[in-house]
């Protein structure tokens, strides 16, 4: 992969940098980064390398940029360099400097913006893990979604991600599900029920009653003690829901490395051999626990309760690994999936969880550094919720759910491209208003029919270049360094910047700047398309132009495709 022009400019200051401190034990020596200024009069770009430098060298800021402008061997897209302030630099560059980025681009291809993840770190990617009670939601959705394109984006940066769905077929739900779906067996029966209040609602428990009935006895289930039936039941509703779950995903184009089963943990006896371990190794007592916080608990009444020591931690209270009953709770079984992980060689573990979950964050932290010695592990982050609307009125009910609408019907409705764009455009951190209308619109309003359209738009282009007996020219003969007009300068920055906006989105784990930043990249490329024609006489200035359109088309398939959104040629 050959080297941007900012990342030439930013060696060759780097260079100059370790020479000046070759002879001083600095311990680490500052980096060189170059910025965009604000003002375009201030140039192309500006580095304040001289203000860390002037401390190591006992020297004033200004006298230090003097001293690296002197011995700076800048590549010849420079056209000059100035000292600003008390010691900043600013880089002009030539007309077209930076144009050869284009063929760099169309090199490259799908590539751009990518790093070689031959020896990247690995990670433990979790994200979904719905409960296998019943059909996916668009809150489920957008969850899937944001994991699924920071997987995309974390293995475009050099990491090695593994994408897993922890399925929670472990616990009362899965009872209450069983006993709901063997109401609906009785009542296909003819025999009459009461569906109590707590049981799953919806069509597809009838739906999965008539399976189990196409295929099993109603009467050997009848002749079932209540404990047998339940775990039958169970196995199979979980089954069919599982079904249904990974049909949605596939739905939305997302596929995981790994499904696990939390009822396995408590078959192998990992549950039970966690919690011997921390016994063995004195981080389990019997004690009392204060009333719950935030809420008035009338006549609270503490029971003594072995306790892991998770406030050694940094938890804010130990918590219980046991029930009354025996079993273990919940998070005895969280901690032993997560210990798992790191068993199977994941250092680095990211989980995402609904924002109600963000009370549960710093005990599983808590004991996984019991465990494994590690910081803030697993990285957290929390997916706010969906509210779904139709022309701004919310819309709520679904028949085949009960209680909520369904992932696959939202998908049906307005499509994929649709859902994955939508869902990308907003910070996790913000709920998330998606109108079912506003989705399907096919105008600049909709912000996946906008990047879509100027990708469709280019490729008009081209071909109406190829109807009109244009020969598109070799990448390496064309003169890129003729489009010098403003639009197609700010195009130009536009593709530059994009391997850095990957690089800042994987680093704070945040994909929706890809969204963001194909928005603006789609703008800038209207801009260009409406103050500057493409097929023209000037043959060398037209042949330009179409690569500087071949190179924005890439890089918003790029983009797209790290969202898992299309990037159509036609519309």
């Amino acid at each position: 992969m050959t080297s941007s022009l900012k990342d030439l400019i930013t060696q060759a200051l780097q260079d100059v940098v370790t020479i000046l401190l070759a002879d001083i034990d600095t311990g680490k020596t500052p980096s060189v980064v170059l910025t965009r200024p604000k003002q375009k009069e201030h140039g192309d770009y500006a580095v304040n390398i001289a203000m860390p430098l002037a401390g190591l060298l006992k020297q004033n800021p200004r006298q230090v940029a003097e001293t690296i402008l002197a011995q700076v061997q800048f590549p010849e897209a420079v056209a000059s360099a100035d000292i600003a302030g008390p010691g900043f630099i600013n880089i002009k560059l030539k007309a077209g400097g930076e144009t050869d980025i284009l063929k760099d681009i169309l090199q490259q291809g799908g590539s751009y913006g990518c790093v070689d993840n031959s020896k990247g770190e690995a990670v433990n990617l979790e994200f979904v893990s719905a409960n296998p009670t019943g059909p996916m939601h668009v809150g489920h959705g957008r969850g899937a979604v944001v994991g699924d394109s920071l997987a995309n984006l974390m293995n475009a940066r050099g990491y090695k991600v593994h994408k897993e769905y922890y399925i929670n077929d472990a616990g009362n739900q899965i009872g209450v599900l069983a006993n709901s779906v063997w109401l609906r067996m009785q009542e296909f029966q003819g025999i009459e029920i009461t569906f109590p209040d707590g049981a799953y609602p919806g069509d597809y428990i009838k739906e999965i009653a008539r399976e189990v009935l196409d295929t099993h006895d109603f009467a050997s289930f009848e002749a079932m003690d209540e404990t047998r039936r339940a775990q039958k039941l169970g196995q199979l509703a979980v089954a069919a829901n599982m079904t249904m779950i990974r049909n949605d995903l596939k739905e939305i184009g997302i596929e995981f490395n790994q499904y696990f089963s939390e009822k396995t943990l408590h078959q192998s006896g990992k549950v039970t051999q966690l919690i011997e371990k921390l016994e063995a190794d004195k981080l389990i007592y019997t004690g009392t626990l204060p009333p719950p916080k935030g809420k008035e608990v009338i006549d609270y009444k503490p029971m003594e309760q072995r306790l892991f020591r998770t406030t050694d931690f940094g938890d804010d209270v130990d918590r219980p690994l046991m029930k009354q009953d025996g079993t273990a709770t919940y998070f005895a079984a969280d901690i032993a999936y997560h210990a798992d992980k790191f068993e199977r060689g994941f250092k680095h573990m990211i989980d995402i969880w609904g924002a109600d979950h963000g009370g549960y964050i710093t005990r599983v932290q808590a004991a996984m550094k019991a465990l494994t010695g590690l910081e803030k592990q697993p990285e957290v982050l929390l997916v706010q919720m969906v509210n779904l609307t139709r022309n701004g009125v919310p819309f709520k009910m679904s028949k085949r759910a009960g209680t909520f609408v369904t992932l696959s019907e939202v998908v049906e409705e307005v499509g994929r491209d649709a859902v994955r764009f939508n869902f990308m455009t907003r910070r996790i951190e913000s709920q998330f208003d998606f109108d079912l209308e506003a989705a399907k619109a096919k105008d600049a309003e909709n912000p996946v029919y906008y990047v879509q359209y100027a990708h469709a738009r280019i490729h008009a282009v081209l071909r109406k270049a190829e109807a009109e007996g244009v020969t598109q020219a070799k990448v390496e003969d064309v003169d890129t360094s003729l489009l010098t007009s403003d639009e197609a300068s700010k195009l130009i920055k536009m593709l530059l910047a994009y391997p850095d906006m990957l690089d800042t989105a994987a680093n704070r784990r945040e994909p929706y700047r890809i969204a963001t930043y194909i928005m603006q990249l789609a703008a800038a490329f209207h801009s260009f398309y409406h103050k500057n024609r493409v097929i023209m006489d000037d043959v060398a200035l037209m042949q330009a132009r179409l690569l500087l359109l071949k190179a924005t088309a890439q890089v918003i398939k790029n983009a797209l495709s790290l969202l898992g959104v299309s990037a159509p040629e036609a519309m």
